[in-house]
């Protein structure tokens, strides 16, 4: 399908404000907070950073190539892939099936999580939030039962912003949503930097503990945040990518996402770790960070119920596109499998996505750290093959060079065979053997 039949992204920054909204999410501002609090501040920022400028953003270009090469979602592009090298069809439909499935499972939780951040925002505009007595009670209150109704409705929302299709509905929202989170994220790190004793929360964030370096885990943990905050699933970059226009520069675009999505990780780290320090709050609160620590800093500084509205207000932009590019990856999927409408489509996967959500409500800790140690290094690195092993590196650097002017590099693919999947692969089994 050719450019001009296609629903492409319309714009340069159209693609990377969309592929920085589906990097930048709840990875970002909930989870990575809360492992910096649990990893020594800077010794869990610093492999951060490395994993993603070393391996992630390789992980980046390589799935937005993909896509782009192979003009389809995750399973008609490992389809072709094996195709295009020889391969037998319906392999590359199974293991194009594998990260579909990852991403199904990471929306119910995150549908979740969203859905929790919408009724907190209603919460905090309505004052039931900001002047509750206990913010554990009134959090434990609206995760229960009635979590079902905000479940569906975040689920609807999403669902009518994206029936628009790529440039009217995913590219439009993207936009306008991106820039607004991190002005709104610029104002709080403003406001929380003049809290007294703030201070030490930027000496843990920049001063590391070495010693947290020489932890495995550490670096487990860093290198799955890295995928998960870049969105780097075997999925949602191969679908976005396969609706970037061939004149779009492929590299200039993954560094930027690179980079949006690391200073996204710390704006959030600068608003919650100081704010915690300044009011002596438990830094291993894990992820009631968000949820009960931060609402209660709010309760009791000037303008407070002001800071609560602009913080959800930005956190649901961020939570939103990145939900809209998990749905995506599912409507993509099941508009090609079964050749209905994108209307149809949109319609079943809220309807399907809503209902494991809601069943899933509960088991939400134990599902992300499952998916975040296990099952994101795992599609990342089936992906890697496939881009850096399977496919003829000479179709791979041809179509990161359209829409390039300057020579790519020939160390990038002897890059991502050896370093990234080298790496990912040593790493991965470090944490199946538990070590660290």
């Amino acid at each position: 399908m050719s450019d001009s039949s296609k629903d492409l992204f319309s714009s340069r920054w159209g693609f990377i404000f969309a592929a920085a909204g589906s990097a930048i999410g709840m990875g970002n501002i909930w989870l990575f907070p809360y492992r910096v609090g649990e990893l020594g501040g800077a010794a869990f920022m610093i492999p951060y950073i490395i994993c993603v400028f070393v391996l992630g953003l390789i992980a980046v270009i390589g799935e937005i190539t993909f896509g782009r090469l192979t003009g389809k979602g995750p399973i008609g592009a490992f389809t072709k892939a094996l195709r295009l090298s020889g391969g037998h069809n319906k392999a590359g439909e199974v293991i194009g099936w594998i990260p579909v499935i990852v991403i199904f499972v990471i929306g119910l939780g995150y549908s979740v999580v969203v859905a929790w951040v919408v009724r907190f925002l209603f919460g905090s505009i309505t004052g039931s939030a900001f002047f509750s007595t206990n913010s554990v009670s009134y959090f434990n209150l609206i995760s229960g039962k009635g979590i079902g109704f905000w479940v569906g409705l975040t689920l609807a929302m999403t669902g009518l912003s994206i029936l628009g299709g790529v440039e009217k509905g995913i590219e439009k929202l993207n936009k306008l949503m991106m820039p607004a989170f991190f002005i709104l994220f610029c104002l709080l790190v403003v406001r929380v930097a003049f809290l007294p004793g703030s201070i030490n929360g930027y000496e843990f964030l920049f001063v590391p503990k070495w010693h947290m370096l020489l932890n495995a885990r550490t670096w487990i943990l860093a290198l799955g945040q890295s995928f998960y905050s870049l969105s780097i699933l075997g999925s949602i970059l191969i679908v976005y990518g396969s609706y970037a226009r061939k004149s779009e520069d492929i590299i200039y675009s993954a560094k930027n996402v690179a980079i949006l999505s690391v200073l996204a990780s710390i704006l959030a780290s600068l608003i919650i770790i100081p704010a915690i320090f300044s009011f002596g709050k438990d830094l291993n609160s894990g992820h009631s960070l968000m949820f009960i620590t931060i609402p209660d800093i709010f309760k009791t500084i000037p303008l407070g119920q002001i800071c609560m509205i602009i913080f959800f207000i930005a956190v649901l932009f961020a939570a939103i596109t990145s939900l809209i590019s998990i749905l995506e990856v599912i409507i993509e999927s099941i508009q090609s499998k079964l050749k209905i409408s994108r209307k149809l489509s949109v319609l079943i996967s809220i309807i399907i996505t809503a209902f494991f959500s809601i069943l899933a409500d509960g088991h939400i800790d134990g599902l992300m750290d499952i998916l975040q140690i296990h099952l994101v290094p795992f599609c990342a690195l089936i992906t890697g093959i496939f881009v850096f092993w399977i496919l003829p590196s000479k179709r791979i650097i041809k179509e990161i060079q359209s829409g390039r002017s300057v020579m790519v590099n020939k160390w990038l693919i002897p890059i991502g065979r050896y370093v990234f999947c080298g790496l990912v692969i040593l790493i991965y089994l470090c944490n199946l053997l538990h070590l660290g």
